[in-house]
């Protein structure tokens, strides 16, 4: 893969991060964060739009930054989880308003990210230790 094609993680890692915040840090009550999740989950129909499109970015992301797949996972169904509560009429919006999964799961896979950055690893290469970087190489024991 050349250079050029390779993914730009510090991009990705910022990208990961606006959509965590957009979705669940707009606005600060305490210790509670709310943000565009839990605005458009009250909207029928809307919110899971938002949710599951937030979700699926965020996991794409993750996947071209190559991310454990044990992050990924954990990410997807947390996100996952939080899109299936707000089905549920009146109670399922208020009980996912307080919890900031999009957040979280952004913040996973951003902290992923920081480790692929931090050991110098480029986008597609090999491992510090010369493995080659993908789902059972190096990254595999990365874990977050």
């Amino acid at each position: 893969m050349s250079r050029s094609r390779e993914p730009d993680l510090t991009a990705i890692r910022r990208s990961v991060e606006r959509v965590g915040k957009l979705s669940d840090g707009l606005i600060r009550f305490g210790p509670f964060r709310l943000g565009a999740d839990a605005a458009l989950s009250w909207i029928p129909g809307v919110g899971e739009i938002y949710s599951g499109g937030a979700a699926i970015f965020l996991l794409a992301q993750g996947a071209r930054a190559r991310v454990p797949l044990r992050t990924l996972l954990m990410a997807g169904a947390l996100m996952g989880g939080r899109t299936l509560i707000t089905a549920i009429p009146l109670a399922g919006p208020a009980a996912a308003d307080l919890m900031a999964l999009h957040g979280l799961s952004a913040r996973m896979i951003a902290r992923a990210i920081d480790k692929r950055i931090a050991a110098g690893a480029p986008s597609g290469k090999a491992a510090p230790d010369g493995r080659a970087w993908g789902w059972r190489g190096g990254m595999a024991n990365a874990g977050v």
